[in-house]
């Protein structure tokens, strides 16, 4: 004699299906801290990459110190030495970091093993620039006290708009470094690739040469290259004659720049090795 189980009524509940909870901020800062502190180790281990983001800024400050004279020691004059180390450790520090970092882990592997873990892209890239960020942070305040004691420069008259200018830069050059190392397919040839970007950096900005000898047409378009709208907010808080609203417009330069480098970043970065 055969026996069947009782068929299950049609109109019995059905379990739901359980959902992941989403991941706590906690849990977001604990795994940014992981990857954070070792990109840390792997940058310590890097010394040529260590080398060019620590003594070149250090190097530039002995060399004001020689030749600046007595003008250093004027508003106009600080102004402008501390918008030429602004420059450099935006550009040493933060971009060429960045761009090395992130084109070594991607043909390395590791962004790729990375995404497909528990760890979102924004994290990976977050805890990717955090190093060169505090480097570059630590570097502006001992750079700026040397400069205040070696070379006598006064302090800002504007803090606080000098203080937005560092950190528009420092978030806008990150993000440059990461859409520079979507074209770039070695770690060698990142030396090749950043050279457009610092020409067109350095001379926008002025620190090649002075924007007032250009014609007026040039000048007012290398106003607009991202590093010239975050150098003029350093210099114009640092020296504090502040116009509002040119500051205004330095500010809305910048923005536009750090919104146009977060979509650039979102629509061409790479994760996987080039082949």
């Amino acid at each position: 004699m055969s026996t069947t189980a009782p068929a299950a009524h049609p109109t019995a509940p059905v379990p739901p299906v359980p959902v992941p909870a989403a991941p706590g901020r906690r849990d977001v800062l604990r795994r940014s801290w992981s990857l954070a502190r070792a990109e840390v180790v792997l940058l310590r281990r890097n010394r040529t990459l260590l080398f060019s983001a620590t003594l070149l800024p250090l190097g530039l400050v002995a060399l004001l110190a020689t030749t600046g004279g007595e003008r250093l020691r004027t508003a106009d004059g600080a102004a402008a030495v501390v918008s030429l180390l602004t420059g450099t450790l935006l550009l040493l520090v933060v971009f060429y970091t960045v761009l090395s970092t992130a084109v070594a882990r991607r043909e390395d592997g590791v962004l790729q093993r990375l995404r497909t873990g528990e760890c979102s892209d924004g994290e990976v890239l977050a805890a990717l620039c955090a190093p060169p960020l505090v480097l570059a942070a630590a570097q502006g305040v001992l750079l700026t006290a040397l400069a205040a004691a070696v070379l006598g420069l006064p302090l800002p008259g504007a803090p606080l708009l000098a203080l937005a200018g560092l950190l528009l830069g420092a978030v806008l050059f990150c993000l440059v470094g990461l859409v520079t190392a979507a074209a770039t397919r070695t770690v060698e040839s990142a030396q090749l690739t950043s050279l457009p970007v610092l020409a067109v950096c350095l001379l926008g900005a002025g620190l090649v040469v002075p924007l007032d000898s250009l014609p007026p047409a040039a000048a007012a378009v290398a106003e607009l290259t991202p590093l010239a709208a975050v150098l003029e907010l350093v210099r114009a808080g640092w020296a504090g004659a502040v116009d509002g609203k040119e500051a205004v417009g330095q500010l809305l330069t910048c923005g536009a720049w750090t919104v146009l480098g977060a979509f650039a970043v979102t629509r061409w970065f790479r994760w996987s090795p080039r082949p």
